[in-house]
């Protein structure tokens, strides 16, 4: 007897194992360029239309393929996390586990960093869910550390987590660039750099954020 169709979750789970092959593809065989029904579907082990029951076509499969980095990254912040330590080690914990993920997994850094949004990506739903989860898990780590005391509240946990964000990107993304040539080494680096964002932070004395007339940022007290 011919099958009537897919229940919802094994829709869900057929579209999971189609991202599973399209980030093969993309990870083993020369990244976004490698990245066609074609290819994804003879990973999968199926018709080379089969991909197009879940996807409308690449744009919708980079989406969800982006989406999917996000939540690795989330995966592995939130796995780093242990319910019963101190505030300062699951600062560290987090950022070193931010930092390491990046370097072990470069390509999957990249699809979720270094792809420029499409007007699909702009109106993904999934991909903004994605993007707050994965910084979501460092503002609570944040949050927590300052409900207990150990962190000053100058600063709100999701402006904290922003610059944890920023400094941890700019050590992953300057080594798998390569430009660690000067005589420094991430891992030499990372600790120190963990090590300031947590003083800055513990100093910063808090202030409002506003754009002047020539476009230029400051930051004011309140």
């Amino acid at each position: 007897m011919a099958r009537t169709g897919y229940t919802e979750a094994e829709r869900r789970a057929k579209r999971e194992e189609f991202l599973d092959a399209a980030v093969q593809v993309f990870e083993n065989d020369g990244g976004i360029d490698a990245v066609s029904f074609r290819n994804v579907a003879a990973v999968a082990g199926c018709s080379y239309s089969a991909p197009y029951r879940y996807f409308s076509g690449k744009e919708e499969l980079i989406c969800a393929m982006r989406a999917r980095a996000y939540r690795w990254l989330e995966k592995a912040l939130r796995d780093a996390i242990d319910p019963n330590g101190d505030p300062r080690s699951q600062l560290e914990t987090v950022a070193n586990a931010y930092i390491q993920a990046g370097l072990q997994r470069p390509g999957m850094y990249a699809l979720m960093l270094f792809q420029k949004d499409s007007e699909f990506a702009h109106r993904s739903i999934e991909l903004k869910a994605a993007r707050h989860d994965s910084l979501q898990a460092c503002v609570e780590v944040i949050a927590a550390g300052q409900a207990s005391g150990f962190l000053p509240k100058t600063t709100d946990a999701l402006t904290a987590a922003h610059m944890f964000w920023i400094g941890a990107h700019g050590l992953v993304s300057l080594q798998v660039g390569g430009q660690f040539v000067m005589g420094r080494s991430v891992e030499q680096l990372a600790p120190i750099l963990i090590q300031w964002l947590e003083t800055g932070l513990e100093n910063h004395s808090g202030g409002k954020f506003e754009e002047s007339s020539a476009g230029k940022f400051s930051a004011r007290k309140s």
